[in-house]
């Protein structure tokens, strides 16, 4: 091959980047505009395994003894409870939407049909007056093409993941946080119609160290204006009202 075959590949190369950078849409503040319909992708069975391990191994043996017997079945989704954060990003299969306009994100979540009003700002910070809630109060800025997002004020209604997720044979799926929990989430831009997800989960009342969560792939779902209509039934107290147990 010459070299000028070689100085055209290379150059190639070069441009393939910038043009993908191109390609990403922006707001008239010159941010990425997230706006549209995205569905989630996990990065496979094993790699999330792996990162529930980790996350079990922090819980301190005081946390471990305030869980006490907790199961899978004691899941808060399971009573119709919000996601929370990051489980509502991190652990979800359903697609979210996204409605952006200079200086604020909203994520409308498919299912549970949940919402989450995200504003952002270099000066911005949190309120001290925050009444805990389901999805804490969220303040972000931009890094580039990255929203960086930080949460705090939360109940400590939700949980960090699925009560069916059991990383080992040994796990009882519980995998409640406290009110101190501190999430940082990061939203990157990768082109116009992939995001990428992470957060570190930070809560000093009941693990020992940080957690970080499994990398979700979003992709933009081309042609669809809308979520759909996720309805939860409470299935919980409907399989104890069934069996007998419930005495409400």
């Amino acid at each position: 091959m010459t070299r000028l075959a070689f100085a055209i590949i290379a150059a190639a190369f070069l441009v393939l980047p910038i043009d993908a950078a191109a390609q990403v849409q922006r707001l008239s503040d010159g941010k990425p505009d997230l706006t549209g319909v995205w569905t989630p992708r996990g990065p496979g069975n094993a790699l999330e395994r792996e990162a529930l391990a980790k996350l079990e191994d922090l819980y301190t043996p005081a946390a471990l003894k305030e869980i006490g017997d907790l199961s899978e079945e004691d899941d808060p989704l399971l009573r119709c409870v919000p996601y929370g954060v990051p489980r509502s990003t991190a652990s979800s299969p359903w697609p979210f939407q996204i409605v952006q306009h200079p200086g604020y994100v909203v994520v409308l979540t498919e299912y549970y049909h949940s919402f989450r009003i995200i504003p952002y700002g270099d000066a911005l910070k949190h309120s001290p007056d925050i009444i805990p809630t389901y999805f804490g109060d969220s303040v972000a800025r931009w890094d580039g093409d990255t929203l960086v997002v930080d949460v705090t004020g939360f109940n400590n209604e939700t949980w960090l993941a699925d009560g069916r997720d059991k990383p080992r044979p040994t796990s009882k799926g519980r995998w409640p946080h406290s009110d101190a929990l501190h999430v940082t989430e990061r939203w990157h831009v990768v082109d116009a119609d992939t995001v990428q997800y992470q957060a570190v989960v930070e809560d000093p009342k009941m693990l020992s160290g940080p957690w970080t969560t499994p990398l979700i792939t979003a992709r933009r779902t081309a042609g669809v204006q809308k979520i759909g209509e996720g309805i939860c039934a409470d299935t919980f107290n409907l399989t104890l009202a069934a069996s007998g147990r419930n005495k409400k």
